[in-house]
C-alpha cells in the first residue's frame, strides 16, 4: 500500500493539476513552440487579460518550470529546459 508520495511524484501531481486548466495548458503549449514569450503576447494570442496570464505564470513559477526575464516594462517567460521534468512534459504534450 502506498502511503506517501516522493518529491517527484508530488511535482507530477501538481503539474497535472496546473495543466488541467485549459488556459494554463495553452500557455504551456505556446511556450513549447517558442523560445520566449512576453505576457502581453500570450494575452493577445489567447484573448485573455495580461493580469490573468500573470496569475497563471505565478503558478508555473511555484512549480519551477519557467524562467522569467524583464525586458523594460515587459516580463517574458520561457520554459526551464534544464529541468528534465519540463522536457518530459513537452514530450507528453507533443504526442
Amino acid at each position: 500500500m502506498v502511503t506517501s508520495l516522493s518529491k517527484s511524484e508530488e511535482k507530477l501531481v501538481f503539474a497535472l493539476q496546473l495543466l488541467g486548466d485549459k488556459t494554463r495548458f495553452k500557455i504551456f503549449k505556446l511556450l513549447t513552440q517558442d523560445q520566449e514569450l512576453c505576457v502581453s503576447e500570450i494575452a493577445s494570442q489567447l484573448n485573455v487579460s495580461v493580469s490573468a496570464v500573470s496569475q497563471h505564470f505565478r503558478q508555473f513559477e511555484m512549480l519551477g518550470i519557467v524562467g522569467k526575464e524583464r525586458a523594460g516594462q515587459k516580463i517574458c517567460y520561457c520554459l526551464n529546459n534544464q529541468d528534465i521534468f519540463v522536457n518530459q512534459l513537452k514530450t507528453l504534450i507533443k504526442e
